[in-house]
């Protein structure tokens, strides 16, 4: 979700910067703190818990956001070739920016969707902007 956040909003014109001091965060402990987790609550939403649900509508999540960030095994002829193209509803509403290309973001954090890689970032290491 973080890959998918920001590059919508690198390509919609937001600058990305990586301070020396973390400024805001968000805590990810429902569970330890005996709260339900999202997908532990989604299947009760909707009227059907139990095992499976979640993990059905998790994969189709799944497949739209690595579709939108660009892995290459989840392309849109991939998508529509599964039978899947409900998970491409509208991107063109949800989809990247047009501020910057989504090439663009690639080079910028040095992220490599077909390796499933990322490599060093400069510009964050030095404090710079690119």
């Amino acid at each position: 979700e973080e890959i998918a956040l920001s590059s919508r909003a690198w390509t919609a014109g937001w600058d990305i910067y990586a301070p020396r001091q973390n400024l805001i965060a968000h805590q990810y402990r429902p569970g330890r703190m005996g709260l339900p987790k999202f997908w532990g609550s989604v299947g009760r939403l909707f009227g059907r818990p139990g095992p499976g649900f979640n993990t059905r509508l998790q994969k189709k999540i799944i497949k739209r956001v690595k579709n939108l960030v660009g892995y290459p095994e989840v392309s849109t002829e991939e998508v529509k070739k599964d039978g899947d193209e409900l998970v491409l509803t509208d991107l063109e509403f949800y989809g990247m920016g047009s501020e910057r290309t989504r090439q663009a973001y690639v080079d910028f954090t040095n992220i490599d969707f077909s390796s499933k890689s990322c490599k060093n970032m400069q510009w964050c290491n030095k404090c710079e902007m690119a």
